[in-house]
């Protein structure tokens, strides 16, 4: 039997899923923000992620014995996250061309233009994250949003690091040509973050 590198959330994950109440609200309140924030930047979509989320932790009350502890509770929590995000995403897609139809154009007029270029600048950002494939945006956002190590990276996506890095290098270079500019990539710069 190989030994967790996480004994406090092997045993957190262990008294949640024998039925101990205070451990599953540790649990949620320890996880809840972090998995939002990366629901909300991996679907573009509040109402998406809060769902995303519920979904999350139901698949997660229902497999949490089977959580050993070799990597953070978060970042096993995080790849059923990435599962449930990406399992609702064509949906949320053609949720969002729905809305932006029946919804029309904006009355720009009464916004302040630096609000109108912020506002423009975020929809670049969206549609720009919208382009790449479900593993390079997982991957920039991870990386890049949650500052997380490679190794992590890799084990919310399920893949080798090699194979992460490769997705995080598309994931730049594309996101580079989408919103045209040589400058570093900075995916949350002047973004703000998301809260539930």
């Amino acid at each position: 039997m190989t030994q967790s590198a996480h004994p406090e959330d092997g045993e957190l994950a262990r008294r949640a899923a024998t039925g101990d109440e205070r451990a599953w609200h540790a649990v949620y309140d320890a996880t809840c923000q972090p998995l939002f924030n990366f629901l909300c930047w991996q679907l573009g979509d509040r109402e998406a992620a809060r769902d995303a989320l519920q979904e999350t932790y139901l698949a997660a009350y229902r497999q949490l014995g089977g959580y050993r502890g070799e990597g953070s509770l978060l970042g096993w929590l995080r790849a059923i996250a990435l599962r449930k995000g990406l399992d609702g995403k064509r949906a949320l897609w053609r949720r969002l061309r729905l809305r932006e139809r029946l919804a029309g154009e904006p009355a720009a007029a009464v916004l302040p233009r630096e609000e109108i270029v912020l506002e423009a600048g975020r929809a670049a950002l969206w549609r720009a994250l919208g382009e790449l494939s479900p593993q390079q945006r997982a991957a920039l956002l991870l990386h890049e949003m949650e500052e997380l190590p490679m190794a992590e990276v890799a084990a919310a996506l399920g893949c080798a690091e090699a194979t992460t890095r490769v997705h995080l290098h598309r994931a730049r270079e594309r996101m580079k040509r989408l919103l045209r500019t040589d400058e570093p990539l900075s995916v949350v710069e002047g973004m703000g973050g998301q809260q539930t």
